[in-house]
């Protein structure tokens, strides 16, 4: 098994754990004391991983380019157009989430106000957003394992 894939499952693992504790962190004011860490660490830890996967990722993606048919470069390139939309919304989730637990959001600050509820909003989106790019490269990622393998093909 290529290190590709455990390491890009532990990337995607982390990502939506990061994703998930964001949406806690702007939905539960009260849970704010609790989950600044653990969002902030979520968030870095996860970029990391990222950053790894993408390493052997590309090592790999040399190797099925040169050795794997047609469908299989198609398979392995939209995962890792795929994996370029994680890796970005993470990185934008990550810094706004910085942006906010010392800022707007943070826990001794009093609850509402406007730039409050606009990072809020903007933590929001980017955690879906990381929730629905990790679903895309999952199965991406699927789909680049299963076009090599004719005894995995459905249908």
């Amino acid at each position: 098994m290529p290190a590709h894939a455990v390491l890009g499952l532990v990337a995607l693992l982390l990502s939506v754990l990061a994703a998930l504790t964001a949406l806690v962190y702007v939905a539960a004011p009260r849970a704010r004391r609790t989950m600044r860490w653990p969002v902030v660490i979520a968030g870095v830890l996860a970029m990391a991983a990222i950053a790894f996967a993408g390493g052997t990722g590309t090592t790999l993606l040399t190797a099925v380019e040169s050795l794997g048919s047609a469908g299989e470069v198609a398979a392995a390139q939209a995962h890792g157009h795929g994996s370029d939309a994680l890796t970005t919304s993470v990185f934008l989730l990550l810094a706004s989430t910085l942006a906010t637990v010392w800022g707007p959001l943070r826990p001794a600050r009093p609850a509402g106000g406007t730039a409050a509820r606009w990072w809020a909003a903007v933590v929001g989106v980017l955690a879906a957003a990381t929730l629905v790019s990790a679903a895309v490269v999952l199965g991406a990622a699927l789909e680049a394992v299963t076009a090599g393998n004719p005894a995995w093909q459905v249908g």
